[in-house]
Order: structure tokens, then sequence, then C-alpha cells
């Protein structure tokens, strides 16, 4: 029964590991659809560190889903300006923050209840 929470845990990283990939390839294919400026770099190379952390999501450790997080929490301060343009990628940045929150707050192992009464 203690297998459930850990398959759990493991689908939620799959699906925050699937975000990140697909966040990176939208802001890094943005430079297709923009003028070169430095707005537009920036974007890509915050793409290409989402790749990097899609890859750390496949492992067992929480640094990568924290790091995550913090990328994602960047996109924050633009959700909030008045003259920001919403694209889908900043869905799936809140969408990401609030799936790596919820597994920050997931204890990393179950605690197994044990038998006093031997």
């Amino acid at each position: 029964m203690s297998n459930a929470p850990s398959q759990t845990r493991e689908r939620l990283r799959l699906l925050a590991m699937i975000l990140a990939l697909v966040i990176g390839g939208l802001l890094i294919a943005q430079l297709w659809t923009q003028p070169l400026s430095q707005d537009s770099l920036t974007a890509a190379g915050r793409g290409v560190l989402f790749v990097l952390l899609a890859l750390g999501l496949m492992g067992t450790r929480r640094l990568s889903v924290v790091l995550t997080a913090l990328l994602c929490s960047v996109s924050l301060t633009d959700l909030l300006s008045v003259d920001h343009t919403l694209h889908f990628s900043d869905a799936l940045e809140l969408l990401t923050l609030l799936l790596c929150g919820g597994l920050l707050l997931i204890p990393a192992h179950a605690s197994v209840p044990q038998d006093t009464a031997s």
C-alpha cells in the first residue's frame, strides 16, 4: 500500500518533466516567430534552461524540482505587469510552478507505521 504514494509522486514528476520540456521548446521556438532582440534571446536562453531542468526531473532528487519552481516563478512578475502579452508558455509555467510546489510539499518518503504490540 505504501507503493501508491511513490507512484503518484513519480507520475507528477513525469508530468512536470513533460511540461518543462514543452515550455523549453516553446520558448526556443519563439526565435523563429520574433525578430532577434535581447528579449527574444533571453527567452530562448530560459528555454534551454527548461530543457536542461527537464533532464534533471527524470531523476529522484528534489533539487531539480526546486530549480524548476524558481525558474517558473520568474514569469510571475511578467504576468503582473500591464504591458505584457500573455503567451501559452506563461500559462504552462504557472501550472508547472503549482505542480512543483505540490511536489515539494509531499513528503519524500512515506512513513511506515510500526507495530508496537509485539
